[in-house]
């Protein structure tokens, strides 16, 4: 027979404090959960001498017949990078906006946001909603190939087919590095680019 000794009511019992699991390892971070900085930002910034810059010149777009623009379908979809590996007659949409009834390849990633953002940019071009032309689709692979599951795969292709053509970017590890130019490499991605370069001049 067990006998439950009794609780002296007199008598705090001590808090047992719930063991939490350890706090995975982050490559900025460490095993820290955050890290903490000045107070006030503003002011602790406000306390540094900064050079003073000249402002940069604007960038000086020229249009032509031959102009094709890279609108991304979502932020930091490699846009840039991608305008940047093309002759002058591909153009970032950040740096100017298309033209009225200009020609335009839609840019997006992998990633499932983007992939729906560019489905329903397609469907409002086909229903004449954009004030330009979107005459293809480029997807960037925003991970490597074998981390893509099988339902991004099929969704992929699903808004691939809703664009006169689509090509496929392959992933660029380096390219999100510091101070890394880009360059063009493997045969996928320079066949993409010579597929750009052609659309800009032919129109398909």
């Amino acid at each position: 027979m067990t006998v439950t000794p009794q609780r002296n009511p007199f008598v705090n019992e001590p808090e047992v404090t719930p063991q939490e699991d350890p706090i995975d390892d982050d490559p900025i971070l460490g095993q820290r959960e955050s890290l903490r900085g000045p107070r006030n930002i503003q002011q602790s910034l406000a306390a540094e001498p900064v050079e003073e810059t000249a402002p940069a010149a604007p960038v000086l777009v020229a249009v032509t017949s031959a102009t094709l623009w890279l609108v991304g379908a979502s932020g930091g979809v490699g846009t840039s990078t991608l305008a940047g590996l093309c002759s002058e007659n591909v153009v970032d949409e950040s740096e100017r906006r298309p033209t009225y009834a200009g020609r335009a390849l839609l840019v997006c990633s992998t990633s499932a946001s983007s992939l729906e953002a560019a489905q329903q940019l397609a469907r409002k071009s086909a229903s004449g909603q954009l004030p330009y032309e979107l005459v293809g689709l480029v997807i960037v692979y925003d991970r490597p190939k074998n981390r893509l599951t099988k339902p991004t795969l099929d969704f992929a292709r699903g808004v691939a087919r809703m664009f006169p053509v689509a090509m496929t970017a392959p992933y660029e590890p380096s390219w999100r590095e510091v101070g890394v130019s880009p360059q063009a490499s493997g045969t996928r991605l320079k066949s993409v680019l010579r597929k750009i370069e052609k659309i800009a001049r032919s129109g398909h």
